[in-house]
């Protein structure tokens, strides 16, 4: 990752070429910094009672010896943590999606357009190619703010509306690049990230409607909008809280704030908010997959959303309780061991959160034997939470992990090389590392 062997030994040779001057203290500091990780070879699986995991956690990284450097620990406020049943459920979704109809904060008066689209469950289940090699086209509802905008193509489907839900949850403005001239927030670069504290940093951009807002600004507008008016599509079983927030650049002395939302129970707990999750065979032939669940708001101006994103709607129940988790001391030995010797590895994050992992599923059963059975023709085999969700009959588990990042934000493609997760119930490791095109990199 960030201190290599090879660069610590350019540094120094760089300090020799100055002459005998003192290297820089920084220099100095990742120099001992190296010489004092202690790589871990061998590691015990210790676990505490939650509170206590917690209060170990929070005095680890001051003493922390190992080959293993972490810059911002992100903690729940938990004082228990259950394993949670989760199913899709927008039975709380389709009142939310009317009255954001009529939300001036989306540019909506209620005056547009409403359109149902079908699905094509039976025509995607009927053909094996299709089934397994795509992902299913779900019942939607669409808005358009201009009734005029109605459009539909020659095969029967809808498309330019401003506004959509699906039946699964999936909750989507897009941006008004036609008429305001700012498109997608992945259309541009960021500038700054910020990774906690969001409500205490007072630094200030000028937005695109000429007027300032501070960091802490923007977290308490995301939040309070995603509270106020997004909450009871999941039927208030969670509150949402900032996950980060990047500084992006729309033209010169214009920015926006992409700010990255998760969900939080109500004891505290935070839930994954990855954007993106590998779905080729490879990553879930002999493994549970992973579905990410992520929500956003694009905000350029002190009282509007530009766009806004918000991946499924769930309900959770308590399945079982667990007393005792994993330290963080016994999640950064096990990483230690499993990373390259002789490496110091400094990752951005570290932090304790809920992942929704399927343990069982129809679909992705049938995929497999699918995979295996020669008929694929050369076709991909995939997986994706719609296709779990319109086949039938699945599991989805929600439980907590140690998770480890290392970011990258500097433009458009911002991605964070792997993430690295400990199950926190009883310390098995997992790596993401590979996009659905099989690039060794994955979007946070």
């Amino acid at each position: 990752m960030r201190i290599k062997k090879s660069l610590i030994c350019v540094l120094i040779s760089l300090s020799l070429l100055a002459g005998c001057a003192k290297a820089p203290s920084e220099v100095e500091k990742e120099i001992d910094d190296y010489n004092s990780a202690q790589a871990v070879s061998e590691t015990d699986i210790d676990t505490l009672p939650v509170s206590d995991a917690l209060n170990e956690a929070r005095s680890f990284c001051d003493a922390n010896k190992t080959n293993i450097k972490i810059q911002n620990l992100i903690l729940p406020e938990s004082t228990k943590m259950p394993t949670y049943d989760v199913r899709f459920d927008t039975s709380g979704a389709v009142e939310v999606f009317k009255m954001l109809q009529n939300e001036p904060m989306l540019s909506n008066s209620g005056g547009g357009a409403v359109v149902e689209s079908p699905d094509d469950i039976t025509a995607w289940k009927g053909k094996k190619e299709n089934c397994f090699t795509s992902s299913p086209e779900l019942k939607g509802t669409l808005y358009y703010r201009d009734k005029s905008a109605v459009k539909r193509s020659d095969w029967g489907s809808y498309y330019n509306f401003d506004m959509g839900m699906n039946e699964a949850g999936i909750m989507t403005l897009f941006a008004d690049e036609r008429k305001t001239g700012i498109g997608s927030a992945l259309k541009y670069s960021v500038e700054k990230r910020y990774l906690t504290d969001f409500l205490k940093n007072t630094e200030s951009f000028d937005m695109c409607d000429g007027k300032k807002m501070s960091v802490s600004d923007a977290a308490d507008f995301a939040q309070k909008f995603c509270n106020d008016k997004l909450a009871d599509s999941e039927n208030r079983q969670f509150v949402y809280q900032v996950n980060y927030i990047d500084v992006r650049k729309v033209a010169d002395g214009k920015y926006g704030y992409y700010v990255s939302l998760c969900r939080k129970d109500k004891y505290g707990n935070l839930f994954d908010a990855t954007s993106m999750y590998p779905y080729l065979t490879d990553e879930f032939e002999a493994r549970n997959a992973l579905i990410a669940s992520p929500m956003y708001l694009w905000i350029t101006s002190h009282d509007s959303i530009a766009e806004f994103q918000r991946m499924y709607t769930f309900s959770i129940a308590e399945s079982g309780t667990n007393d005792k988790i994993v330290t963080l001391r016994s999640a950064v030995d096990t990483l230690s061991k499993e990373l390259a010797q002789g490496k110091s590895y400094d990752f951005d994050t570290a932090e304790l959160k809920y992942i929704f992992e399927v343990t069982q599923s129809d679909y992705i059963d049938a995929a497999r034997e699918f995979a295996k059975s020669g008929d694929n023709n050369d076709f991909i085999t995939i997986y994706s939470p719609e296709a779990v969700y319109a086949y039938g009959s699945y599991k989805i588990t929600a439980k907590p992990y140690w998770v480890f990042t290392d970011i990258t934000a500097q433009n458009t493609g911002t991605n964070c090389g792997r993430i690295f997760m400990i199950d926190a119930l009883d310390g098995s490791l997992r790596v993401e590392n590979a996009d659905e095109y099989g690039r060794l990199k994955i979007n946070y």
